[in-house]
């Protein structure tokens, strides 16, 4: 779902400038063009999508609460981006929000594209894991990179991300996170987001490129899977309360689109310190994990191209592009 009926969102802008008050029927029809009834159809599709509205026959309508679901109604008319989310496709369920953005890239779908779901039946993590998405207590979200780069800075963007998702729960919610390289997002040691990319390409440059999340928000411990390999944890667990999943989305969109402005205006290397000072394993010992072999050692930093950079215990560096980090000592 990209848009809704203009006179739908106008019924709820002024709704929700009224707050706690009655906004008339009349008023409404005659702003409108509409008559009473057709008023009263739009108040129950918003209440439908979870709107709590009371209606009294003489005052009107009034808004008691809003729902705290990823729907177009609630993030597009706060978004303020320039070109992130312009085209915003929710769903209640999905099998994966990737699958569908890139479905949506062959169709034609435009720079910026974002696919939303209150609810994954088949999260895609790295290596073929599956992502865990329990409904209406995370976000999970893809967004479509039409912009042409070379292939081997498409594992910038998850950098990228990862930073943009750092800087809003330092910025907005007072929590500390790092970032595990190449794309987990920590909070005191434990996971709270994942990133996958996934692109096609010509030759050497992408023609587009699909960024998924996938982030814990009010997960408590009983929502996590004892079987996981890693342990996890939410936004929620780490800062004692519940968290409005519409708000921490808008924010991270916005911060997302600034950094990724910076990112292919400017290169990687604009984000380079600031990345190094947040990370999970700069200056710790660690074992990467990479399809031939396995290989561990000191973090020294990473280069300007986001590769981690490892002096190994004889002494030598080793620059790894791709790898997972299975072991980090002192976390």
């Amino acid at each position: 779902m990209s848009h809704a009926d203009p006179n739908h969102w106008t019924i709820l802008r002024l709704l929700k400038a009224k707050p706690g008050g009655y906004v008339s029927g009349t008023f409404l029809a005659s702003r409108l063009g509409l008559s009473r009834t057709g008023i009263w159809k739009h108040i129950q599709n918003l209440r439908a999508l979870g709107y709590e509205i009371t209606s009294h026959p003489k005052e009107g309508y009034r808004l008691e609460a809003l729902p705290d679901l990823l729907i177009p109604e609630e993030v597009i008319l706060n978004l303020n981006t320039s070109w992130l989310g312009h085209s915003y496709h929710y769903f209640k369920e999905i099998g994966s929000t990737n699958d569908q953005a890139l479905s949506l890239a062959s169709q034609g779908a435009p720079h910026g594209t974002v696919v939303v779901a209150e609810r994954q039946t088949a999260g895609k993590g790295r290596m073929s894991r599956v992502w865990e998405s329990p409904s209406l207590h995370g976000i999970y979200f893809s967004t479509l990179l039409r912009t042409a780069i070379p292939t081997q800075e498409a594992p910038q963007c998850n950098l990228t991300a990862a930073l943009a998702l750092t800087r809003v729960l330092s910025r907005d919610y007072g929590l500390k996170a790092s970032i595990k390289w190449p794309n987990d997002v920590l909070m005191e040691g434990r996971k709270v987001s994942g990133i996958l990319t996934e692109m096609q390409s010509d030759q050497d440059s992408t023609r587009f490129l699909v960024l998924g999340m996938g982030i814990n928000v009010n997960q408590q411990p009983r929502d996590f899977d004892s079987s996981f390999p890693y342990p996890a944890t939410s936004v929620a667990m780490e800062g004692g309360q519940p968290v409005m999943r519409q708000i921490l989305l808008i924010r991270l969109l916005r911060e997302l689109e600034t950094l990724m402005d910076l990112f292919l205006a400017q290169g990687f290397s604009q984000l380079l310190e600031e990345l190094e000072s947040r990370s999970h394993v700069h200056g710790r010992d660690v074992r990467v994990h990479m399809p031939h072999e396995e290989v561990t050692g000191t973090v020294m930093g990473f280069t300007r191209e986001g590769a981690l950079r490892i002096r190994t215990g004889r002494g030598e560096e080793s620059i790894i592009w791709a790898g997972d980090v299975t072991r980090v000592e002192g976390s």
